[in-house]
């Protein structure tokens, strides 16, 4: 993120690119090489700090855009974002943020929180939420691409949108991916949805729709990722159900269980109370660095020229009484660990 606002944005910050949005797997990782960027595997090309240097990108470069999921009602899109300096272009999903900026399933301070919840247990190559930021756009550039009644937070001049990574080589045409007998063959599968269920029941995942969860199609690799998450924590639940928010699984991996055991609440503090903040400068939202924590007890904090998001105080405890109950399940032996051993080779990292 930018320590002081960036320049007052203009038309240029985000035009349509003439740059053809696909190009072969093989140019992919042959130019991703050439840049010295290491790619995860063949569902996440890029290392996170590269992709989310792209997606908070100044400029933003737009080579297409369609629609994300066959789904009716669906607000996202996806977009093909060309690369500066002759980078590839990289694919991300835009999720507009309606006003106030805050409520059910338009709640982006739930989708940023679950994305650094995660990094506090899992390694950058079994993260199971694609890296997500939350961009400000001013309201005059954003009707230039889509069409939007007005600006996100009242008394500004700007229009909020989530960007997020668009993983490779998913399977979206299943209702329900969880597969038990899979579990039970697949090491791979069993470690990879071992840590996607642990981490959608310590979130409160209250949003079973078709392709929330996905699974990877690649056969070397079975990586299994939550892509929609901002109906969480103390969100009421959707229509579709909450069942990812109770734990599917009898075992669990050993490593992640004892990652869990060194988070503190003052862990937890640091990483969820402010998720994101902006500067109004002008009228206009402008990325900063997040700071002092505004008003833990709610979960959209705004000033006279500083608006900031996060999870509430009540928020963050209740997270942590379910690692610890979680955590006691282990110990009591309701709930067993496995190690990684056996498990594919996409997991010898």
């Amino acid at each position: 993120m930018q320590t002081r606002p960036p320049p007052a944005p203009s038309s240029s910050h985000v035009r349509r690119s003439s740059l053809p949005p696909i190009l072969f797997f093989t140019a992919l990782l042959t130019l991703s090489g050439a840049l010295g960027i290491d790619a995860q595997d063949r569902n996440v090309l890029y290392s996170v700090e590269y992709i989310e240097a792209r997606l908070r990108a100044p400029e933003l470069l737009i080579a297409g855009m369609d629609y994300a999921r066959p789904l009716e009602g669906d607000r996202s899109r996806r977009v093909t974002l060309a690369g500066p300096d002759g980078e590839v272009p990289m694919d991300a999903r835009w999720k507009p943020v309606a006003a106030p900026g805050d409520g059910f399933n338009n709640a982006p301070r739930y989708e940023l929180a679950a994305y650094e919840f995660q990094k506090l247990f899992l390694d950058e190559p079994e993260h199971v939420v694609p890296p997500v930021v939350l961009r400000a756009m001013p309201l005059e550039e954003y009707q230039e691409i889509r069409a939007v009644p007005g600006p996100t937070i009242r008394g500004t001049a700007s229009v909020l949108f989530l960007l997020s990574y668009w993983v490779q080589e998913l399977a979206v045409d299943t209702v329900d991916p969880f597969d038990p007998e899979m579990f039970d063959r697949n090491p791979g599968y069993a470690w990879y949805w071992g840590n996607v269920n642990l981490f959608t029941h310590l979130i409160g995942h209250r949003d079973s729709n078709h392709g929330n969860i996905l699974v990877s199609m690649d056969g070397g690799n079975t990586r299994v990722f939550s892509v929609d998450n901002d109906v969480a924590f103390r969100s009421r639940v959707s229509a579709q159900g909450d069942r990812w928010s109770r734990l599917l699984v009898d075992r669990l991996p050993d490593r992640t269980v004892e990652r869990l055991r060194e988070i503190t609440m003052e862990d937890l503090e640091r990483a969820l109370g402010v998720v994101a903040e902006f500067e109004i400068v002008g009228g206009n939202l402008h990325p900063v660095e997040p700071g002092e924590n505004l008003n833990s007890g709610r979960g959209l904090r705004t000033t006279d020229d500083r608006v900031q998001f996060g999870l509430t105080e009540r928020e963050i405890r209740e997270v942590h009484r379910r690692i610890e109950r979680l955590l006691s399940d282990v110990d009591r032996g309701r709930i067993t660990t496995f190690p990684r051993h056996g498990a594919d080779p996409a997991l010898s990292f």
